[in-house]
């Protein structure tokens, strides 16, 4: 829990308005909690961090937030709705003295896509697998349009929406606090800063991260192309590396030009033995964009619906949908038709 913030316990009023039910959650940015409008009884997340803390990431959320909001009716499906937002302050019950914090109220979404891949046995079905990636590379595609960069693409950082709401095959790009504008007020695109702090998650992050350049288009895509590979295979090549994130970065930038050919082999193969040859493209694709390219998403789809059709998969119900718990002996017979195409 981030430093200086009090606990809301429920029933407390935040803004004369959201009425705290309980907590949802907490971690070093502050505290997430469930709360309903007193005004007109909408249940949502109350996002809340101190207000002097050094790290502000509620306001970067909201900008997103609202700028997606602002799309027309139907393009900003993937995002949840900014509610409310500001500063607030509650009395201490130990201290007695007035505590102020930022908040940010959200519409609610369902179970993040790391707890449903969990439950599905570490991985999905290849259904599941291609029919989420492509909503959240269209998520992706929708960010980057209206100008930001998400710097953390994870499962843990989507999640599906509500069952009540029958949303249970949506996804939600969700957690924008390490967000960034990539577009200048002019419109046209920043410089790259010469060095830039690691952002993100070390096993899904892109090379740019680890090798401390900044962050672009492209390296929202390449995270996504390791959740995706993660959802098919149920692992990455450098997921139990012990020493760290500068290690699982030099076993990333094994596959790029430069290495000797039989390493850059090995790496390829080591991060997409058993995946379809689709892959192999995306990945040629990603790699060989620049700082200033928009990647070619609608390309991506094709390739991705393509396998789909050629193979006779279809997408639905996703495994949540019916409880499938995805098995290594699963595994093993998806992977064999894949290496033969």
């Amino acid at each position: 829990m981030a430093d200086g913030l009090m606990t809301l316990a429920p029933g407390t009023r935040v803004s004369g308005r959201w009425i705290i039910i309980k907590k949802l959650g907490a971690g070093s940015f502050g505290a997430v909690y469930l709360c309903q409008d007193e005004r007109v009884g909408t249940i949502a997340a109350l996002k809340t961090e101190p207000f002097n803390t050094r790290r502000p990431l509620l306001v970067m959320e909201a900008t997103v937030l609202l700028n997606l909001n602002n799309l027309k009716p139907g393009i900003g499906l993937n995002f949840c709705r900014c509610l409310d937002l500001g500063r607030d302050e509650q009395q201490n019950a130990t201290t007695g003295t007035a505590m102020p914090f930022n908040y940010v109220v959200m519409t609610l979404v369902g179970r993040p896509l790391d707890k449903l891949l969990r439950e599905a046995g570490d991985r999905f079905s290849p259904g599941t697998t291609i029919g989420i990636s492509i909503q959240m590379l269209n998520a992706i595609k929708t960010l980057h349009k209206v100008g930001f960069l998400h710097r953390d693409v994870k499962p843990g950082n989507s999640a599906i929406g509500l069952v009540e709401s029958n949303e249970q095959r949506l996804l939600y790009l969700i957690d924008f606090g390490m967000a960034r504008s990539y577009i200048r007020a002019d419109g046209q695109q920043r410089r790259p800063r010469a060095t830039s702090q690691f952002r993100g998650t070390p096993i899904y992050a892109p090379i740019s991260a680890h090798t401390r350049r900044d962050y672009s288009r492209k390296d929202d895509v390449e995270s996504w192309f390791y959740v995706m590979v993660k959802f098919f295979k149920g692992t990455l090549p450098w997921k139990h590396i012990a020493g760290g994130r500068d290690e699982i970065g030099e076993m990333k930038c094994r596959r790029l030009e430069g290495q000797p050919t039989e390493v850059r082999e090995k790496a390829i193969n080591d991060l997409l033995g058993g995946c379809p040859p689709e892959f192999n493209l995306i990945l040629e694709h990603i790699d060989a964009l620049q700082l200033e390219d928009r990647p070619c998403y609608e390309m991506i789809e094709l390739l991705l619906r393509g396998y789909l059709a050629q193979n006779n998969i279809e997408e639905h119900p996703y495994d949540w949908e019916i409880g499938r718990r995805n098995s290594d002996r699963e595994k093993t017979q998806i992977e064999k038709p894949a290496e033969k195409q």
